[in-house]
């Protein structure tokens, strides 16, 4: 069939399903996708106690996740171009309706990381497909800020709803019954794929050949041979312990093998020149000093929530709808600011900095016994606003300073940082932290509550003084700017796409 004229119109749904639905169907397939976690974060505490794991335990396989969600990036284009949208769509829902049907029933810590890596990448999978086919919907002209602006607050925003929706049914009920319900709607995505869409292909099959599967493999033991040196660590006393000394041991090999396979295998998993891209370096380190602020919320707002407020679940899901707030309000101003305003990448990216330190020194001022649960609004309102700020605005440059070839293989390399082994450093830091700064109050006397509020205080304190660091840091780089006119990505996609479907 050719390309259709006039406004666009999903090819991939059968001829009697109404156009003004077929938007909406992808949307509920993304929103499907995004619940679907395999492990979900909400109910960590209760697998924690039910499978006799430690902390580190589960902190590990949700890394496992977001580190099988980094690695997908690459495999994107060659995956769609292999299978059709319908298939794709029913694989990512089988392969993550399994994964939530065997969780359940794993003890092993080792068996829970495989298969929230593999979750990992069925989950972003679906979500690429959906995302992918409705681009063209959202914005007719590809403009990435818009798109992105969109994408970020599905994948950082939404899923703060659905976590608010977790807790409740974790409270009320029991947390295995968050798979009962995934796998319940994951099988209706396969159902409802297959009765609405066809397999329609708008352009030649590409086959799955040349790509680097033992250099994926190699990547992800190098990454997660990392984070478990970074996660176990304190608790193993370091390089006292041979576990920690074997995975640093796999950690170097399997990095050392990836730098040589760069240099004679014609298509490695990341290209050597995904590498060079300009101020690739400069990136990782603003992820790497976003994921240690947002370590503060992460690991001191929830000792505080938890040690010194005693909060329950549901008040912390009441937390949970003011980030997703602020997350839609940080997507609609980066697109506004980026695409009305004309604000450059670096001033976005500054301003979601401070924004992020308007939090840091809100929750310095408020961190007392007799703090009640309105005064936290604001501050991680300000939190998701920053946090989105400068996802958007640094994926954004990415996209204008990585060539097509390599766009999907530098976001994988970013996401080593902010989805990998930047949160477990600063969880490591802080953890650190609240041990000494407590240790020392108690030596002076104090009692347990008290030296718990003046230590997340002070910790609080001197995340101000790093973020301070950051924003002067940030404010004497220089972004450099590509001399060739970046090729919008997705955009020659569906343009090779359109000119095949005419042909």
């Amino acid at each position: 069939m050719a390309w259709q004229q006039g406004p666009f119109r999903f090819m991939n749904f059968r001829e009697w399903v109404p156009d003004r639905c077929r938007f909406w169907v992808y949307i509920l397939f993304l929103a499907i996708f995004q619940f679907s976690n395999g492990m979900y974060f909400t109910a960590m505490a209760q697998m924690q106690g039910e499978h006799s794991l430690t902390m580190n335990d589960v902190k590990m396989m949700s890394h496992a996740v977001l580190i099988g969600l980094t690695l997908y990036f690459p495999l994107a284009f060659r995956l769609k171009f292999c299978f059709t949208n319908r298939t794709s769509l029913m694989v990512a829902a089988m392969g993550l309706a399994v994964c939530n049907l065997i969780v359940p029933h794993i003890t092993h810590p080792f068996l829970l990381v495989v298969v929230g890596f593999i979750a990992g990448l069925f989950r972003l999978y679906g979500t690429f497909e959906c995302l992918s086919n409705i681009l063209p919907k959202i914005t007719p002209t590809y403009n990435y800020p818009v798109f992105l602006s969109f994408v970020f607050f599905v994948v950082l925003g939404v899923i703060h709803v659905f976590d608010a929706i977790s807790m409740h049914i974790i409270y009320y009920d029991d947390w295995q019954h968050l798979h009962t319900l995934a796998i319940g709607l994951l099988l209706m995505v396969i159902l409802l794929a297959g009765v609405l869409m066809r397999p329609f292909r708008p352009m030649q099959k590409m086959p799955l050949l040349g790509v680097d599967w033992l250099g994926m493999l190699l990547w992800a033991i190098f990454i997660l041979s990392a984070i478990f040196v970074v996660q176990y660590g304190y608790q193993l006393d370091w390089f006292h312990s041979l576990y920690i000394r074997v995975a640093m041991g796999a950690c170097c090999i399997a990095l050392g093998f990836n730098i040589a396979r760069m240099t004679y295998i014609r298509h490695p998993f990341i290209e050597a020149a995904a590498f060079r891209v300009n101020n690739l370096t400069y990136l990782l380190v603003a992820f790497l000093c976003l994921s240690i602020l947002l370590a503060s919320k992460n690991t001191l707002q929830n000792t505080y929530t938890g040690a010194v407020l005693h909060w329950d679940a549901l008040n912390l899901s009441r937390l949970k709808w003011f980030e997703f707030l602020g997350s839609l309000l940080g997507a609609l101003f980066s697109c506004h600011a980026l695409i009305r305003l004309k604000w450059g990448h670096k001033l976005v990216t500054f301003f979601g900095f401070s924004m992020i330190l308007v939090y840091v020194v809100s929750m310095y001022f408020l961190v007392s016994p007799m703090t009640n649960i309105e005064k936290f609004y604001l501050p991680l309102v300000c939190c998701g606003v920053g946090q989105l700020c400068i996802f958007i605005a640094l994926t954004v440059y990415v996209q204008a300073m990585a060539p097509f070839k390599n766009y999907f293989q530098v976001l994988c390399i970013l996401g080593f940082v902010r989805t990998g082994i930047g949160s477990p450093i600063g969880d490591t830091l802080y953890q650190h932290g609240i041990t000494g700064v407590m240790n020392r109050y108690l030596a002076a006397n104090f009692n347990t509550s008290d030296a718990m509020v003046f230590t997340i205080q002070e910790l609080y304190g001197y995340t101000f003084v790093f973020g301070i660091g950051v924003l002067i840091l940030l404010a004497a780089s220089r972004f450099k700017r590509n001399v060739k006119k970046p090729i919008p990505t997705l955009r020659l996609l569906y343009a090779l796409v359109k000119r095949k479907a005419k042909a």
